[in-house]
């Protein structure tokens, strides 16, 4: 039988969603990178605590646990992507908003500006999602964030400090990967507008906020 929900998204997105880059879109709709990255933080810190996680409501956290799941589904698809039509970023245009930072609202150059993955990996971050599932399979991911979740929502602590961060570390490059390739190959920015060539030969000029 086909499964409609192969990303898991019943209960905080939309549903019927087939293509990794839509699931994409609905996880920054739902949340910015630097809020994901904010919670993802916390959260690792309060597992590793004798505290419960009080930020946000229990319920919201649950939610905030399939979102990353959902992230974690998609990048799995597409750990053996290879984009024909991303414009990669180089050291010379590092710091462009465009190859960074979301279409959608006022241009947060911070907040957006990734701060876990590569300079390889920021030029071409599907390989993040292929490096991280050659050291775990996406089973082991999917637990070890749940366990994070749980642990994180109960006054008990996760033992295993280095695994716990070295796990915190893998979700964050790929939220990041994953964002990246939502601006440059999605519908969450606008390189490829600013790398269309106009009549004239010049390239468009790069949004400013």
């Amino acid at each position: 039988m086909e499964n409609n929900d192969p990303f898991f998204m019943t209960g905080w997105g939309r549903e019927g969603i087939t293509d990794p880059l839509k699931v994409f879109s609905e996880i920054f709709s739902y949340m910015d990178i630097e809020a994901l990255r904010r919670v993802i933080t916390k959260i690792t810190d309060y597992a590793l605590a004798d505290k419960t996680y009080s930020r946000r409501a229990p319920g919201d956290v649950l939610v905030d646990m399939k979102v990353v799941r959902s992230a974690l589904l998609a990048a799995h698809a597409l750990q053996d992507a290879a984009s024909k039509d991303m414009v990669e970023a180089t050291k010379q245009d590092l710091l462009y908003p465009w190859q960074y930072c979301s279409g959608m609202g006022k241009l947060n150059h911070w907040g957006d500006f990734p701060r876990n993955v590569s300079f390889k990996e920021y030029c071409n971050p599907y390989n993040v999602f292929k490096k991280l599932f050659s050291k775990r399979p996406l089973s082991e991911w999917i637990n070890e964030w749940e366990q994070l979740v749980e642990a994180a929502l109960s006054p008990c602590n996760l033992d295993g400090e280095r695994s716990v961060l070295r796990t915190r570390t893998g979700l964050l490059k790929l939220l990041e990967a994953a964002h990246l390739i939502w601006i440059r190959d999605g519908d969450g920015g606008f390189a490829k507008q600013h790398a269309a060539k106009q009549s004239d030969g010049q390239t468009k000029p790069v949004p400013v906020s």
